[in-house]
């Protein structure tokens, strides 16, 4: 026959897994929840990408690159 405090802890746990259980549950709702006011609100719907215009860059900003004499000639074949 089974000592009488393992007869008591096996009806404590018969009472305590689902408690443990429904705390479970409850953190992963919460979870969830917060997971979602993070998540974007527009994520579904596809994104429209549309093209700009880059402005023209002034010529102080981005000079021409000066090449060798000997390379100047094959400018002409780009």
């Amino acid at each position: 026959m089974a000592p009488h405090w393992l007869v008591r802890l096996n009806e404590l746990t018969a009472w305590l897994n689902p408690a443990l259980a429904g705390v479970a549950a409850l953190l992963a709702m919460l979870v969830i929840a917060v997971a979602a006011e993070r998540f974007p609100a527009d994520a579904a719907r596809p994104i429209v990408q549309s093209a700009r215009q880059n402005g023209v860059v002034p010529r102080a900003e981005c000079p021409r690159a000066v090449l060798p004499p000997e390379w100047r000639d094959f400018q002409l074949y780009d």
